[in-house]
């Protein structure tokens, strides 16, 4: 089987890659993703969270175009993935965090409002106890549809004609002539362009491919989702559907009539499906306790963890390998995959149409390409 385009993972960085290459005119794509249904791992277990001004300004450049795609999407994305509206990021001093969050905000053109503690703590009463000396609102953020938002890339490139299989775990790659063959269980195919969009297996793969790997970092992260608590806002403009304190590594949203917390820990972890770590609750109820005691009223419901995947530079890998050329990097997307995957997938369309029409030279390979 020959194909042009063959796209390694069908989480929001394959899927959205696989989305753009359709409306792009691409023809010839298959997605392989190695489990029985796609978006079991870092792609339907975040927090959901849109968030524009991100962590410098070159994930701020692509979260933002991403989140205008979540606020307007195409007709063919289906309905509004961006679902309550409004966020609020927070510091405990007037620091350089606070100030580069305000000049991204401005520089980007994205709404936001400094605001008081007295205006938090009317907005919100429940969370007034948090640390907070300067409070910035983003009005047009607030909770992602992530499975709206995975499936509107996948049905929409499949009725374009892309072939999405699941349970096709790769196995080997090597290259082929221009191109590379991929096995996978259940068959062989060659492809003129490989894409590597597995998250926290795109290092391994790469490995296999011969690559030119970085040494990624995967670091799984905890989510806790609290009983049902009557107090928990059930909408209005009055309310913030999130809150982020940025220093002291905590941010609360509802969710499902209580309240979805994490304490923004992180712990190296191989590429293998996380489970909870023993004491992960209790470093959680530690942070609320010293930040926001009156959430520790209810008991936990449910809990889980995923696996962020980072590059060393803390920024996207998103272009062509320097040694194996019909390989394309989608990685490293941190925690900003579902907020950021509309741009990514419109970059990397781009530079692999180019490439594959002929204008783009196998000299231009794959450095971090945020903007």
């Amino acid at each position: 089987m020959r194909v042009r385009v063959a796209i390694i993972g069908a989480g929001f960085a394959g899927a959205a890659t696989a989305y753009h290459l359709s409306r792009c005119g691409g023809e010839g794509i298959v997605v392989l993703e190695r489990e029985a249904v796609c978006g079991l791992h870092a792609s339907g277990r975040n927090a959901a969270l849109c968030r524009s001004v991100a962590d410098d300004p070159h994930w701020t450049a692509l979260t933002v175009r991403g989140a205008a795609l979540l606020r307007n999407p195409p007709a063919d994305l289906g309905d509004t993935p961006l679902l309550a509206r409004g966020g609020a990021l927070l510091v405990t001093s007037w620091d350089a965090t606070l100030a580069s969050v305000l000049a991204q905000a401005a520089a980007f053109g994205v709404p936001h409002q400094l605001l008081s503690r007295a205006a938090l703590q009317a907005r919100w009463p429940l969370l007034a106890e948090l640390p907070a000396q300067g409070v910035v609102s983003f009005p047009d953020d607030g909770v992602i549809d992530v499975h709206a938002l995975l499936q509107g890339y996948l049905a929409a490139a499949r009725a374009a004609g892309v072939n999405v299989v699941t349970g096709a775990e790769v196995v080997g790659l090597a290259r082929a002539g221009a191109g590379m063959r991929v096995d996978f269980r259940g068959g062989t195919l060659e492809a003129d362009c490989v894409v590597i969009a597995a998250g926290a297996w795109a290092g391994p793969l790469g490995t296999l491919a011969g690559a030119d790997v970085p040494a990624f970092a995967t670091l799984r992260r905890h989510l806790f989702v609290t009983e049902r608590d009557a107090r928990v806002p059930v909408g209005g403009s009055a309310s913030l559907p999130w809150v982020w304190q940025l220093d002291e590594g905590f941010y609360v949203r509802p969710e499902s009539g209580g309240w979805l917390m994490s304490a923004c820990d992180q712990d190296a972890h191989p590429p293998v499906a996380p489970v909870v770590a023993p004491g992960a609750l209790e470093h959680l109820a530690e942070r609320v306790a010293t930040l926001a005691p009156a959430l520790l009223e209810r008991g936990v419901a449910h809990s889980w963890a995923c696996l962020r995947t980072f590059t060393p530079e803390q920024r996207p890998l998103l272009g062509w390998d320097h040694k194996v050329h019909p390989l394309f990097w989608v990685a490293g997307l941190g925690g900003h995959g579902a907020t950021a995957s509309g741009a990514v997938g419109a970059l990397a369309a781009e530079l692999i149409m180019a490439r594959l029409a002929g204008t783009l030279d196998d000299d231009q390979g794959g450095s971090p390409r945020p903007d």
